[in-house]
Formats: C-alpha cells, structure tokens, sequence
C-alpha cells in the first residue's frame, strides 16, 4: 500500500521560517537549551516587529536600517542590557545565515552595539548571608536541601542552570568539586569547602529517603526534581525570611567574584572557576571589588589629608 507523503511547506528566505533550521544547527553546534530558546525567542521578536511596521522579512532584503529600527525600539522600551542581549543573538542569527548561503554578507556588519551603563551588582554582605543560612537552620528535607544549595552557590559562584543541572553522581567528595556543565557544553570542575561539603553530605542522606530518590538529579523537591524557577523561588522564600531584597542567583555570582579579587585572588584562576572564557566578564563581575579596591586604596593614601 502506498503512503504519500506531504511535503513540508517552506517560505524561503522569510527570517520566521528560517528559525526552525537555525534551531537544528544550533543543536548540532552543541549549544545548551536554554541558549537556543534564548536566541529562538529573540529571532520570533524580531520577525514580529518587521511584520508590525511593514518591514519586509525576507532574509536578503533585511537591511541595516531594519535592524536598527528594531534595536532603538527595544532601547525605548527595555533596558539596555537586555537590547544588547537582542542585539547579539541577532548577530549569531545573520552570522549563520552568511554561513549557509542565504544572504552574501550580514546587515549588521559593521553595526555597534547599544551601549550598558556599568552597574555592579550589589553582592551579599556578610550579615545577610549569616541570617539566609540560619533560615535554613533544622533537620527537615527542606532545610537541609536549600541550605546545601545556597552554600554551593557562595561557595563555587556557579550559575543556576549549571546547579539545576547536576546530578548525583556529579559530586565528588575524594576532591571536593562539583562536575558543572556550563556555558557552550563546556564541563568543569567547581571546587567547594568543608561546609559546604558537610552541608551537602547532609542533604544526601535526607535525599535517600525521599520517594524519588532513585532519580538521578540530584536536587529534589517535593513532585520531581528542581527546576530553575523553583530553586528562584525557593531564595525568595528564604530571602523574605531572612529580611533581603532582590535576591536572585546571579548574586552569589557576583559575590564569589567580589570575594575572590578582594581578598587577593589571581584572575586568572577565576575565570577559570566561574567557567569564563572573556575577560569582558571579569570586569563585569569583578566591578564591584574593583570598586572596594579602589576605595581602600584612597584611604590609605589619604590625599586630601595631608594639606
């Protein structure tokens, strides 16, 4: 018996029907999910703002004018960390399709991006981590669960998909590192310290009475495994409890930096921790030490007081 197939419809050159294809060869590339939908979301954004003002969407007749349109509009209406997120997946985006033969050289060739302000992020003082970890003080699966994980994220700087996505067996305690796969599926080794070490030894043999503790993720919550908004959510639980604003991932990040340059860290060696290939990222990170640095530095040498 004969099966007809339906051929697939394909709009060629149209930016939106080309995403799909992109999408293949970012997997192929080996690029994580979150960065893919991340790139994903901005090529549908930007094919919808060309369809609203008339502009047209194949991928030939983008021109420079186009793309700028699309950046200033986003510069209006959102910040300018997150246009110039847009503005570099969109470079990936005409980067690839020069690459594969769709258009013979990219509209934002000799583009800049929009400028962002530096604004170092506030990191974590001391009293606020002593009353974050003493909310998670007990012996009940969540206490133990969420106090190992604020200690993982102080103590190694790793990002949160990179701690939502550890499994058991990525704990290593013969040298005390945490197996991440990061940014780029690029795996390395997070080192952590004792406490952290006895927090975590304690939320595993709470996890080996869990009902899913066959599974092999190693952070569980109370239907299946944690996601990254739950472990969100779980900090600002804690974060409410312990009497902190704005609380997020990202500022145990900025925090291991600080602390790490402050106290006299190579940088070197920290790009090599936090998973960091641009030294673009060290100055990101490293800005509010910077800052302390320089203001210590200003007090010792006490210039206005010497007159």
């Amino acid at each position: 018996m004969r099966v007809d197939r339906k051929t697939p419809t394909v709009v060629v050159g149209d930016i939106e029907s080309l995403l799909e294809d992109w999408r293949r060869h970012l997997r192929a590339k080996n690029r994580s999910p979150a960065t893919i939908d991340s790139y994903l979301v901005v090529g549908r954004s930007f094919a919808a703002y060309l369809t609203t003002r008339g502009m047209p969407r194949d991928a030939g007749a983008v021109a420079r004018e186009h793309v700028e349109a699309y950046v200033a509009d986003l510069v209006e209406r959102l910040s300018p960390a997150t246009a110039a997120k847009h503005y570099r997946s969109l470079q990936q985006l005409f980067r690839w399709l020069v690459e594969d033969g769709e258009i013979p050289r990219s509209p934002m060739e000799r583009m800049s991006p929009p400028a962002v302000p530096e604004q170092p992020v506030p990191i974590i003082g001391e009293d606020d981590l002593t009353r974050l970890l003493a909310s998670c003080k007990g012996n009940t699966f969540e206490n133990r669960r969420d106090s190992a994980i604020i200690r993982l994220f102080l103590d190694t700087g790793m990002r949160a998909g990179e701690l939502v996505g550890l499994g058991v067996e990525d704990l290593d305690f013969d040298h005390d590192v945490a197996i991440v796969m990061g940014k780029g599926r690029r795996s390395r080794a997070a080192p952590f310290g004792a406490r952290t070490a006895e927090a975590l030894r304690r939320y595993l043999r709470a996890r080996a009475r869990h009902p899913l503790s066959a599974r092999s993720e190693l952070w569980l919550g109370k239907k299946g495994p944690m996601t990254d908004s739950g472990v969100r959510q779980m900090l600002e639980r804690r974060a409410l409890d312990a009497g902190i604003e704005n609380l997020h991932p990202h500022r145990f990040r900025h925090t291991f930096a600080h602390r790490w340059l402050a106290e006299g860290g190579q940088e070197q060696d920290l790009m090599r921790l936090a998973g960091w290939r641009s030294r673009e990222m060290l100055g990101r990170y490293g800005a509010s030490a910077a800052d302390e640095r320089a203001r210590d530095a200003h007090r010792r040498m006490g210039l206005g007081d010497r007159v």
